[in-house]
């Protein structure tokens, strides 16, 4: 998150604190926030605790996960809020996530390991392979090229909106009536995934033989269930006492608000509903043999549950192209 939305996340926050205590909002903090998503938090607050007490701004020194606090006679409850394009958000964390966080021991990084096995030199020379670039596209000497010349390959394959390359390139290759550059542009593509698919299984080979470090394991999983969705947000709670983390989970202390910035929808999330049966003994990464994603997964082997799955993706054009990251979801119980 950003220097300027940290600002008017904060505002906002401060604002919908004052509207769920009947205090008049701050003018100051009605500029500098979004009023309206604010009144729909506090209605939606004031619904769910209607024995409230007083709404609390957590402030940024607070120790403890949430940014607001509702106070009741029964005690607190740490309210996360999260304001997003969209409901039902969960994370999307930068490619080197589980070694950055030490979830393993000594391993090295996916950006790392990619340089060392030479892929970005692999990928450039499957790229290299076609003739049919533009004059505008030849030069390999700016930092794009590469993005550029995948994005002509899709081009020329007239990969449809939502549609993945590969499928696409595999109706060029089976079309009798495709033309031999759409062919080409098909089997390059179609090379490029699996050499992304090979390199990610092989970068999983080098995590199964590093050793894992359940603490960290175990804390990612709950910040991601609680709403912490970004590296920053990771870094600021992850040396939290995990313990105490748990204790607001195992209470039913802890919520996490979700406020649509478009609709001013708010969708309520309970992570202690997620985690509910989950012993926590024998935590740990769960790594296929097959396929290119993770879990982190609790209990012994007979009888695990999946807590996270991880997937290793390309955000941009296809696999192995651009915008390598983690795409993160929390299974359906």
């Amino acid at each position: 998150m950003g220097k300027h939305e940290r600002g008017w996340v904060e505002a906002t926050e401060k604002l919908t604190a004052q509207l769920a205590n009947g205090t008049a909002p701050d003018p100051d903090l009605e500029e500098q926030g979004e009023p309206d998503l604010a009144e729909a938090l506090a209605e939606r607050i004031a619904v769910d605790f209607p024995d409230r007490t007083a709404v609390r701004h957590a402030g940024n020194s607070y120790d403890s996960l949430g940014d607001l606090i509702v106070d009741a006679a029964d005690g607190e409850t740490f309210l996360e809020a999260k304001f997003v394009a969209s409901g039902g958000t969960r994370a999307n964390l930068g490619q080197d996530t589980l070694t950055q966080f030490r979830l393993f021991e000594d391993a090295t990084a996916w950006s790392d390991f990619r340089e060392e096995i030479g892929f970005p030199e692999d990928r450039e020379a499957l790229l290299r392979r076609f003739d049919g670039y533009p004059d505008d596209v030849r030069d390999w000497s700016y930092k794009s090229a590469v993005y550029d010349r995948a994005k002509h390959l899709k081009n020329v394959l007239d990969v449809s909106r939502g549609q993945k390359t590969g499928s696409r390139a595999d109706e060029v290759l089976a079309d009798p009536d495709s033309t031999e550059t759409q062919r080409e542009a098909a089997r390059i593509v179609k090379e490029i995934l699996d050499l992304d698919r090979e390199e990610k299984l092989a970068y999983f080979d080098h995590l199964r033989e590093a050793e894992q470090n359940p603490r960290n394991v175990e804390t990612f999983a709950h910040l991601i269930v609680c709403g912490y969705h970004t590296a920053d947000a990771l870094r600021e709670h992850f040396d939290d006492d995990l313990a105490e983390i748990k204790r607001l989970l195992e209470t039913d202390s802890y919520r996490l608000y979700e406020v649509d910035k478009n609709s001013g929808t708010v969708s309520v999330e309970n992570p202690s509903e997620l985690l509910a049966g989950f012993e926590w003994a024998d935590t740990r990464v769960e790594i296929p043999e097959d396929g290119t994603s993770v879990s982190v997964v609790t209990g012994p082997p007979r009888n695990r549950r999946r807590v996270l799955n991880i997937a290793y993706n390309w955000k941009n054009k296809f696999q192995g192209i651009q915008t390598p990251s983690m795409n993160v979801f929390v299974p359906e119980t």
